[in-house]
């Protein structure tokens, strides 16, 4: 599938309400309810990336003119707009940053925590970037959401550690966080390592020779690795890339009981390498973070990281952008 192709129909999700925007009060007589959030305006003329790229770097502006006259910061209002409408703008937005190149969102997102940094001027009780941060955190950092992205987040955290908007404790669990977020970025190389497979023999990631590699760090006897297995098998765009030897999946078992992972080995298909991490660096020295398993990454044929702890969701959606 052509890649613009499929940027336009990711994005067509979310564009009817990029594309009609909303009418909000723009006076100092305006009323303090409820309003719409204002979404931005995509002009009719641009389509695909050009559109998702567009509305991802312009997309809070709007919002954060309107919060100067609105002044409905309270506690059930973010900037005038209820919190319920301000979390599905921020989901629609990280949708557009995920159809957009990586560089690209990072921009976006610098754009983003510079205007709620500068709303925090204005509003001592920085109301509005708390709100921004919290609801970031929850969607990029939560191990559980689907719409993770480490890379996404390093912006938010830059931010915060910048502002000083934290105490000594959190200041600390904030820095881990970047730490976290910057161990193989996106666009980074990623870390070697060497595993054993199930004959005893060692090898190195970075052995693998494929255009792109699917690292996937499982446990066995695992359900939500045992659904993720499922998910991969049956995928046409997978298993069409597999079989074109443009794609090799690699399982990693990072812990130590060896002989649960030997037992577990039905649960991979045969065409797939895996092994375990024998000297545990991968978790004891953090040369990768997993912070929960499973975890998948997808490199390139340089062993770039594409995509870090992406979701089974996205990783199936995206992985069109590559056929």
């Amino acid at each position: 599938m052509d890649k613009s192709f499929f940027i336009t129909l990711l994005f067509l999700a979310i564009t009817p309400v990029f594309i009609s925007g909303c009418n909000f009060h723009t006076d100092t007589g305006a009323e303090k309810g409820p309003q719409a959030f204002p979404y931005v305006s995509v002009p009719t003329m641009l389509t695909g990336q050009e559109a998702a790229e567009y509305a991802a770097s312009h997309y809070w502006n709007r919002y954060f003119d309107s919060t100067q006259v609105w002044n409905g910061i309270s506690d059930t209002l973010i900037g005038g707009v209820t919190e319920n409408d301000m979390t599905q703008a921020v989901r629609d937005y990280i949708m557009a940053l995920w159809s957009i190149p990586y560089d690209k969102a990072l921009e976006a997102q610098r754009h983003l925590m510079s205007l709620a940094e500068e709303s925090a001027v204005t509003d001592t009780s920085g109301h509005i970037y708390d709100f921004i941060v919290t609801v970031m955190e929850s969607a990029l950092w939560n191990p559980l959401s689907e719409l993770r992205n480490e890379g996404f987040y390093i912006p938010v955290v830059e931010s915060v550690l910048s502002t000083r908007r934290t105490g000594e404790h959190y200041s600390s669990y904030y820095q881990q966080q970047l730490t976290t977020c910057r161990n193989n970025a996106p666009g980074a190389y990623a870390a070697d390592f060497t595993y054993t497979d199930a004959k005893g023999r060692m090898h190195s990631l970075y052995e693998t020779r494929s255009e792109y590699t699917l690292l996937l760090f499982s446990n066995p006897g695992c359900p939500a690795c045992r659904e993720i297995i499922g998910m991969l098998k049956s995928s046409p765009i997978i298993n069409a890339m597999e079989q074109q030897g443009r794609l090799a999946l690699l399982s990693i078992y990072i812990d130590e009981d060896v002989a649960a992972w030997y037992q577990g080995l039905s649960d991979y298909p045969e065409d797939w390498i895996t092994g375990y991490n024998q000297d545990l660096s991968i978790r004891d020295n953090l040369v990768y973070d997993v912070r929960a398993i499973p975890s998948l990454y997808l490199l390139d044929r340089d062993k770039k990281v594409i995509f870090k702890d992406i979701s089974t969701g996205m990783l199936m959606l995206l992985m069109e952008t590559l056929n």
